[in-house]
C-alpha cells in the first residue's frame, strides 16, 4: 500500500509538472508588406503579435491567409487593387525587427521605393 501511495504521488507530480510546462502560450510576431511593382510606395504594417499560435515544422500555419487578409484590405479599405502581399513572421520579435529594417533597407535603397506604414488601420486575425 505504501509504494502505490508512493507511486500515486510522483504520478500527479509529475503529471502536475507536465501541464504546466505545456501550459505557456505560442506567440508568434507577424508583420506584412504590400507592394505593386507600378507604384513606387510599399506599404508595410507594424509587427503584431498573435497568441496561440504555434509554428509547425518552421513554418506558419496558414500562412497565406495572413497574406490574402492585407491583399484584401488594400484591395478594398485603401481601394489599391492589383498589389502583391507578403508576410514575415519569428517567434522572436528582435529577429523580426532586424528582418523588416533588412527588407525596408533593400526596398528603399536598391529599389528606390517609399516606405509608408498602415500603422492601427490594420489589424492581422487569427483565422
Amino acid at each position: 500500500m505504501k509504494r502505490f501511495l508512493t507511486f500515486f504521488i510522483v504520478l500527479v507530480v509529475s503529471t502536475a509538472a507536465m501541464l504546466a510546462k505545456n501550459d505557456k502560450k505560442d506567440v508568434v510576431y507577424i508583420f506584412g508588406a504590400s507592394i505593386s511593382f507600378s507604384d513606387s510606395t510599399v506599404y508595410f504594417t507594424e509587427i503584431q503579435e498573435i497568441e496561440g499560435v504555434k509554428l509547425a515544422k518552421g513554418f506558419l500555419p496558414h500562412r497565406h491567409m495572413y497574406a490574402y487578409e492585407l491583399k484584401d484590405y488594400m484591395n478594398f479599405k485603401e481601394d489599391m487593387p492589383g498589389r502583391t502581399s507578403v508576410i514575415f513572421f519569428s517567434e522572436k520579435r528582435s529577429s523580426l525587427e532586424k528582418k523588416e529594417a533588412k527588407v525596408k533597407r533593400r526596398l528603399v535603397e536598391r529599389e528606390g521605393k517609399t516606405v509608408r506604414y498602415l500603422g492601427d488601420k490594420f489589424i492581422f486575425t487569427k483565422p
